[in-house]
């Protein structure tokens, strides 16, 4: 057997002192821990106790790293330094508001044993109880991701990719999906690893996750726009097939499943006036966040 392919995982902070510490300790307990070369952690512009909470992990293992910026310059810029930073030959990128597994990053990483494959997303499970009509539409959308993934490869919270580009273009939205198109023009292949388990938490407001479905598509649009390209869960085809799974599967909250449809109709449509209007505008990769995102620690 050769030498195991060493790992470095870059994790995007902003304000995630909620969060930051449970994630590392979950990294540093992973299956995959001799592999883990290093973990960076760009955290940009951050306010609370972050750059300390990463500080005293620093202090126990040196693998972890800190790079701190004291303004915020967008989740790309942050990307950037991450890629810049970065000398190992496979990558992990992840936002820092969500929870892993103790296999999350060996079964992450084991889909580039196919010397073909050059970027693989995970499977996002969301933490957000079902029993409301936000969590249902919520666990609804990720259910649908899962669904289209498996048909065709769609990033989400957490990818890895092979240290094989440069960087982003400075106006990028969608950071994984652009990711993705730049490791398919080096001559590689995207793959999906359902058994790569991410946990994540969506907003607890009806309202911000509108803002959120909103917020998305238009970074999706973008993506399209610029790499002439259509993202899977943008496609009408693979969505539908996987409602209609969905449908066949489990058709308990019919009225709860329309009233999700009807949400996610307005969010594109709101989404394809906003990209209309705000396409030029570089300071779009400043959202605010949606709240009730940053809570993975408190609801494991």
């Amino acid at each position: 057997m050769g030498t195991p392919t060493p790992i470095g995982i870059g994790i995007m902070a902003y304000n995630e002192e909620a969060n930051i510490g449970n994630l590392l300790e979950g990294l540093l307990a992973q299956s995959a821990g001799e592999r883990i070369a290093r973990i960076y952690v760009v955290a940009s512009g951050c306010t609370d106790g972050t750059c300390g909470i990463v500080d005293r992990f620093a202090a126990r293992d040196e693998r972890i790293v800190l790079i701190a910026h004291a303004e915020r310059q967008g989740k790309v810029h942050a990307v950037n330094e991450f890629i810049a930073a970065a000398t190992q030959p496979l990558l992990v990128l992840t936002s820092a508001d969500v929870g892993v597994h103790p296999t999350t990053i060996e079964r992450l990483t084991a889909p580039f044993a196919d010397a073909k494959i050059g970027v693989v997303g995970g499977h996002v499970v969301p933490v957000n109880t079902p029993d409301t009509f936000t969590g249902f539409a919520i666990n609804l959308m990720w259910r649908l991701h899962n669904d289209v993934s498996l048909v065709k490869p769609k990033m989400g919270e957490m990818i890895a990719f092979r240290n094989v580009i440069e960087g982003l273009g400075s106006s990028v939205l969608a950071d994984e999906d652009s990711i993705l198109c730049e490791i398919e023009r080096a001559g590689y292949r995207a793959a999906y690893a359902p058994d790569a388990l991410i946990e994540n938490c969506g907003p607890g407001r009806l309202l911000d996750f509108v803002k959120q479905r909103t917020r998305w598509c238009v970074c999706l649009m973008q993506v399209e726009r610029d790499y002439d390209m259509r993202v899977p869960t943008m496609q009408k085809r693979l969505v539908l097939s996987a409602t209609a799974k969905y449908v066949r599967q489990d058709w308990r909250k019919l009225h709860w499943f329309l009233g999700a449809a009807l949400v996610e109709l307005y969010a594109r449509t709101r989404a394809h006036f906003e990209f209309a209007a705000m396409r030029n505008r570089r300071d779009f990769q400043l959202w605010d966040q949606a709240a009730g995102t940053k809570i993975i620690a408190e609801k494991k």
